[in-house]
């Protein structure tokens, strides 16, 4: 048998087949079984849950058998009358569908006849004006009542009390027995009857002739009687009816948590209930995207202009063809306005998106992968326009009407450029923004421009075109790589033309220019073109570099999995391909690499950007001018584009990285599930093209685990099982014998939790040889290692235990594996999230984990949808079931609601019944129906088991009719075209190769004005193979992968090479046997077992022992290892270079080494002068570590530390004040070379006898002296700078004034005593030394600041008096005499 047709697991038996032998006949795999026991538990259980839900859910026809008569024609009437409702606001599209379904014929305008298509090279009829009879529109729209309508229950009555909900999972226990079972909820509304206002004579009256008292009472239902309030009157003691009327809700019964994971919420509710595709509203929740009103045509065209360029330059195409950009316009279209699915639009609108030249070759503009790109555009489209109108929207409310501004707004094409146009605005129309945030009271916006705002509020703003060209000007002259504009040469330098804008806020030039050169940095960052066009720069040559931290350097070893991006050198971001940059952005954050974003050749790059504003002049002030420009751009750099381009290059590497391990976890998804069942040498004689399969495992291959078996037939259904205590035994290997002989399977797969699988397999392959070989006649049994990532989650998961309660979890897993070779796809649509648990991508771990869920979950879409699922089987197995969510416009909340449903209803016997029993509307069943598949039902249209579209029926019959040469006038009824259209699929497939499809479809286009030649070969194809297989086939797993299967080793974990671990388990004579950790056995020869020449193993080796071995071989047939222990073979890190990753490309070595080199110095250093002095302050630091660590505690603290001087010295570093240290050379004295002997310790003529005696006498007294000094009110902080700038302000204050005061030295352990005796005086200094018993100054010392102060007085009056002769005979002399203490000259310091 082929492949077409494959029959994926009937729940119901084959009509037209035999029944199967007895042998083959037990429980379905995805049936619950239940004991009697149990059942009456589970009765039990129902009644509890019907008692807590009550009032949640009303069954409508058990109130109809209790109501009273007068309720029950009312009832009635209603749902008559809804009905009939229904049936009027059918439109023509839900007209045709009931006719062809149900073969009625229906009033309505003549459809003009199709023509006959041409066989072989027949001649076209002369009747060209014939069309083909049309189905659904392409552009069909329902109105919201009548989506309404359909999704409404039209065949239960409603009644007075709310609608509740009816789509409770397992929840509610529904009744399915309609008699004999009385129903709270009825009683309870037959309570209400008499409550209920019932018309009276005079109320008849007084009414509208022909109102009965039906409608009367339908009136009361929906306004009332007007004794609503009547409960007022009486007293407030609750009546035992009201109590018991008392609704619980939702809410009340269960937790939210509770309610949100089994999709009971509102929000829930409105997916449902929403004609719209389920994962289309998931999608955009949250967001201001709406259903309501669909996208306009000149919205669909920006849109579809967007998307083409996005997905060309994704495929790399620069500039997208013609007739690429309407494909995309196309799907746009089907997605957008239509709401149509990937699947439905890849099958079904194919003619949109391929090209047939005039050979005949079909040419796809659009893959099925660049559908799901353009479904993930759509998304980032509505995003972006929305991002924009917001932007709109908020300039209307800030009064900016600004025509630039707007038309940046129009040619935005990213979201980037909207935020540079919000970022341009907030800097220029900063009042405006400011405005509206005070009348709105919204949080105020930073005052962080305040300079520049000022700026511009002075004659700095007319300043700023002295520059030239504005920064709108440069930003057009750098995104168009031109020089439309630029700045013409001025005749002044920069300092002399902003002399003439000097103001009080800029009182020199020097500032003027500072302010000018600062607004205008701000105004070219803020420039969007600028921003534009410096992303495309950093686009095309940002590179990245990458070094460890102290941290890492340790840390990331050759086996780290961050060692081959440990030291990057200028890697090109164009080079990120397989998502490493997350890799390396984890170890960032982990603090264990640093990462620098540049840009390459930076100098030759910025030189090219400062062309675009520079001016051609060769005069000395037109360079200065360019100089001045040149210093803008700097500051327009460093201050804001560079950390602004660094943040966007991260992102964007971030988004591509996460890309690309979505596309990759995808595609590894994709590879396991899109592959059909097991096929061997006899596949074509498979029923329904399944295998009859056994399964064999031990589970964990512990002793005592016991061997298991399961037979599933080709429908799926567990048939037999079987459970061994080992293979070993002979009794029980004939057991297992028999047992495969007995339902000669087409496969047997084999897997397990350990390795010791392997020992159940070389079993199972004897006993499959001896079967193989007793009949010849008979198909080979094949033998393979199944793939049980799956089984392992589904062996102990809820879904297996409600399926499977009382079989073991071995067994469990078993069944897994067999159904894995029937249908691999049908053992992941169950998993759900824990698809997640599955590994993908070496790096799945580093993306949200919620969107690589949605990225998996396309997968399972694809390959469901090409499979199809038979809804009657599905809604009667739990196992098929989880299968349905993933079909084409539904999802778990519409696919739950469709059981629901289908399980109060009943089968379907064709698609048409999915609308006209209200279980889809019309968009989602415009998406589902040919994916949903209506299989061995009586009379059933062979259609409705095709990927064939109902719309597209007519098409099929037309050419099914023409096949056969029948004439479109004997096809006149619905029973005549079915079975035309079976005798065409069952008998003449053949004859649907003698149409001319290509005629056909020109004529169907000039009828249709669109385009069906895809889908007349898409109809033939189902005619000819309905539902053929499009999977990949099968193939056996390769030496490979079974090893991998069945020891769980790759070929990063164990190659030839590789030292590892192992376990001596046997010593015998010449050989010794050892397991790795794995479970695989390994041999060592004697010749291999020393480097020396032994007699026996058991002289080196130890029983038990756990050893190092290398491995020499791998024979993964027999899953065993050779291997050598000799210590020549076994050095440690000998196989590093085997194990350690492939460095990158851009992986800098000479940085390494180095980094390694420079490392190696220092500890060397570091050890050199090493030292250890037992007191609490010493510290292993060098002098900069001490720094750092005296930099966060106060002034006088200290530490002692080695010395790099010697081995007799040591270093005491104190801090003075803040970023100011002295470090104290110390000499130790030891009177004799003895270790043991007495140490005392010099500084300079100092010696103590132990260092506390040191640090109180002469650090402690340096540092009290030092915070004596600092404590005065003449001391100035800030250095001599500091004192200079504070001196020269007082004597321009007081011109005669002299001024003095103290500061500390650029030298540590010093003091400056600075001076100026008038204003005309220059600045003077003096050095002050600090000293244990107080300070010198000039050689002269004195204990206390104010004996210094007095001291330096005496020395100024002295000197005043010997300048004083000189002076009257030397008028050109004055101040500037004396000794020594001229500005800038320092006295001797000692």
């Amino acid at each position: 048998m082929s492949d077409d047709g494959i029959d994926f697991y009937d729940s119901r038996p084959d009509r037209e087949e035999d029944e199967e032998n007895s042998e083959e006949e037990g429980e379905p795999t995805y049936g619950n079984q239940v004991s009697d026991e149990d059942e009456e538990e589970e009765d039990d259980d129902e009644e509890e849950a019907r008692k807590v839900a009550e009032g949640f859910i009303v069954d409508d026809e058990d109130e109809e058998e209790h109501d009273s008569d007068g309720s029950q024609k009312v009832a009635r009437r209603r749902k008559r009358k809804k009905i009939e409702d229904y049936d009027e606001e059918l439109d023509e599209e839900d007209l045709d569908l009931l006719e062809e379904n149900t073969g009625l014929k229906l009033s309505r305008e003549v459809i003009p006849k199709l023509k006959r298509l041409k066989r072989g090279r027949q001649e076209e009829s002369d009747d060209q004006e014939a069309a083909a009879e049309k189905f659904f529109s392409d552009e069909e729209q329902y109105e919201e009542a009548q989506e309404e309508q359909v999704e409404q229950d039209h065949y239960a009555p409603q009644y007075r009390h709310r609608q509740v909900y009816d789509d409770m999972d397992d929840f509610i226990a529904e009744e399915d027995d309609e008699e004999g079972v009385e129903d709270d909820r009825a009683d309870l509304y037959n309570r209400e009857v008499p409550r209920r206002g019932r018309a009276s004579k005079d109320m008849l009256d007084i009414l509208p002739e022909g109102l009965s008292e039906d409608v009367l009472a339908d009136m009361y239902d929906i306004f009332g009687d007007g004794t609503d309030y009547d409960w007022a009157l009486y007293d407030e003691e609750p009546t035992e009816y009201a109590e018991e009327r008392a609704e619980p809700q939702l809410a009340d019964v269960f937790e939210p948590s509770e309610l949100k994971a089994r999709m009971l919420t509102e929000e829930d509710e409105e997916v449902r209930m929403r004609d719209i595709p389920e994962r289309l509203q998931v999608r955009y929740a949250g967001t201001r995207k709406t259903f309501d009103i669909p996208p306009n045509e000149d919205e669909i065209q920006a849109e579809a202009t967007w998307v083409a360029r996005e997905l060309g330059n994704s495929k790399g195409i620069d500039q997208p063809t013609e007739a690429f950009q309407s494909a995309v316009k196309h799907v746009v279209s089907f997605m957008a306005r239509e709401y149509l699915e990937v699947p439905y639009i890849f099958d079904h609108r194919r003619d949109y998106f391929t090209e047939v030249d005039s050979a005949g070759v079909t040419t796809e503009l659009l893959t099925h992968d660049d559908l799901w790109k353009i479904y993930d555009l759509d998304f980032k489209y509505n995003s972006f326009a929305n991002r924009k109108t917001a932007l709109r929207e908020f300039l209307s409310k800030c009064d900016i009407y600004d025509e630039y501004t707007n038309s940046l707004i129009d040619k935005a094409e990213k979201i980037e450029e909207l935020n540079d146009i919000a970022d341009y605005v907030n800097l220029k129309f900063a009042d405006n923004v400011n405005s509206l945030q005070k009348q709105t009271k919204g949080p105020k916006r930073p005052a962080n421009r305040s300079l520049y705002e000022t700026s511009l509020r002075n004659k700095v703003a007319d300043f700023l075109p002295r520059f030239g060209i504005t920064a709108a000007q440069y930003g057009a002259n750098y995104l168009e790589n031109s020089r439309r504009y630029y700045p013409e040469d001025a005749l002044v330098s920069p300092e002399e033309e902003a002399a003439g804008f000097v103001s009080s806020s800029f009182s020199d030039p020097g500032r003027v220019l500072r302010a000018a050169r600062m607004v205008l940095s701000q105004d070219i960052a803020h420039e969007p073109e600028v921003r534009k066009a410096m992303r495309r720069d950093w686009e095309a040559r940002a590179v990245i570099s990458v070094k460890p931290t102290d941290k890492g350097f340790d840390q990331i070893d050759d086996l780290h999995p961050m060692h081959p991006y440990k030291y990057l050198h200028e890697k090109p971001i164009s080079t990120f391909k397989n998502g490493e940059y997350l890799l390396i952005s984890k170890g960032e954050s982990e603090g264990l690499l640093t990462v620098h974003v540049n840009i390459a050749n930076y100098t030759g790059w910025f030189n090219q950007i400062s062309e675009y504003y520079m001016s051609d002049g060769y005069s000395d002030s037109a360079q200065q001018w360019n100089q001045q420009r040149q210093e803008v751009l700097q500051m327009t750099l460093s201050e804001h584009l560079i950390p602004l381009m660094e943040k966007y290059i991260r992102e964007k590497l971030r988004i591509e990285a996460q890309e690309a391990i979505y596309y990759a976890s995808y595609q590894s998804l994709m590879s396991k599930v899109n592959v059909g069942p097991f096929r061997g040498p006899d596949a074509d004689r498979y029923k329904n093209g399944i295998p009859r399969v056994i399964t064999i495992s031990s589970g964990n291959g512990d002793r005592g685990d016991p061997i298991v078996a399961v037979f599933l037939n080709h429908r799926g259904r567990l048939a037999d099982r079987l459970e061994v205590p080992s293979l070993r035994d002979e009794k029980c290997s004939k057991q297992m014998l028999e047992f495969i002989s007995s339902k000669r399977p087409n496969v047997i797969g084999v897997a397990g939790f350990t390795a010791q699988t392997r020992l159940v397999f070389k079993s199972v392959q004897l006993l499959v040889n001896d079967i193989n070989k007793s009949d010849s006649n008979l198909p080979t049994i094949d033998l393979l290692a199944v793939d049980d990532e799956a089984a392992r989650l589904y062996k102990n998961s809820r879904r297996a235990r409600d399926e499977f309660y009382e079989l073991s979890e071995v067994t469990r897993y078993c069944i897994s594996l067999a159904r894995r070779l029937q249908c691999p796809v049908l053992e992941y649509t169950g998993l759900e999230r824990d698809l997640l648990a599955l590994r993908h991508h070496e790096f799945q771990n580093l993306v949200p984990e919620d969107t690589l869920l949605v990225r998996l979950e396309r997968a399972l879409i694809n390959v469901v949808n090409d499979m199809g699922v038979d809804i009657n089987a599905a809604s009667t197995s739990p196992y098929l079931a989880t299968a349905l969510k993933y079909v084409c416009g539904l999802g778990p909340r519409k696919a739950q609601s469709i059981l629901k449903k289908m399980d109060a209803r009943g089968e379907l016997e064709s698609r048409s019944a999915l609308v006209t029993r209200g279980l889809t509307p019309a968009t989602t069943f415009m998406n589902c129906a040919s994916y949903l598949r209506i299989r061995n039902v009586d009379d059933a249209d062979i259609l409705d088991d095709t990927r064939i579209h109902p719309q597209e029926y007519d098409l099929a019959r037309k050419m099914a009719g023409d096949a056969l040469e029948i004439d479109e006038d004997e096809m006149d009824d619905y029973e005549t075209k079915v079975m035309i259209v079976r005798r065409v699929v069952k008998e003449y497939p053949n004859k649907l190769n003698d149409l001319i499809l290509d005629d056909y479809a020109v004529v169907l286009k000039t009828q249709y004005n669109a385009p069906k030649r895809q889908i007349l070969e898409h109809i033939k194809l189902e005619l000819q193979g309905p539902y053929h297989d499009r999977r990949q086939r099968y193939t056996r797993p390769t030496m490979d992968e079974t090893f991998r299967m069945v020891t769980g080793e790759t070929r990063d974990t164990l190659r030839e090479g590789f030292i590892i671990p192992v376990k001596i388990t046997s010593l015998r004579g010449k050989t010794a046997t050892c397991q790795l950790d794995s479970g695989v056995d390994g041999y060592i020869h004697i010749d291999q077992v020393s480097d020396d020449r032994v007699m026996n193993v058991g002289e080196v080796l130890e029983f038990g022992s756990t050893i190092n071995a290398k491995v020499v071989g791998i024979d993964r047939e027999k899953f065993a290892l050779t291997l050598t222990c000799k210590p020549s073979n076994t050095k440690p890190n000998s196989d590093l270079s085997l194990r350690r990753k492939q460095n990158d490309d851009y992986y800098d070595l000479q940085g390494e080494a180095r980094e390694i080199e420079r490392r190696r110095a220092m500890r060397k250093k570091r050890t050199k002068t090493q030292r250890v002095i037992n007191h609490p302050l010493f510290q292993q630091f060098n002098y900069m570590e001490a720094e750092e660590y005296l930099s966060s505690r106060q002034r006088g603290d200290l530490v002692i530390r080695p010395s790099s001087r010697g081995p007799d010295h040591i270093a005491i570093t104190w801090k003075v004040d803040e970023g100011v240290f002295q470090h104290i050379d110390v000499v130790e004295i030891r009177k004799d070379s003895s270790v043991f002997a007495p140490v005392q310790y010099k500084i300079g003529e100092h010696v103590f006898d132990d260092l506390d005696q040191l640090i109180v006498t002469y650090v402690e007294a340096i540092a009290a002296k030092a915070e004596e000094l600092i404590s005065h009110p003449k001391y100035r902080p800030g250095g001599p700078s500091a004192l200079k700038s504070h001196l020269s302000s007082l004597t321009m204050a007081n011109p005669r004034l002299s001024a003095y005061g103290f500061c500390l030295s650029d030298r540590p352990g010093y003091f400056e005593l600075g001076f100026k005796l008038n204003s005309k005086a220059p600045s003077a200094h003096w050095a002050i030394k600090l000293l244990p018993d107080g300070y010198r100054l000039r050689d002269t010392s004195y204990p206390v600041v104010g004996d210094l102060i007095n001291g330096f007085k005496r020395i100024q009056a002295n000197e005043a008096q010997q300048r004083r002769p000189r002076h009257h005979g030397h008028s050109g002399h004055g101040v500037h005499g004396g000794h020594g203490y001229h500005h800038g000259q320092r006295p001797p310091r000692h």
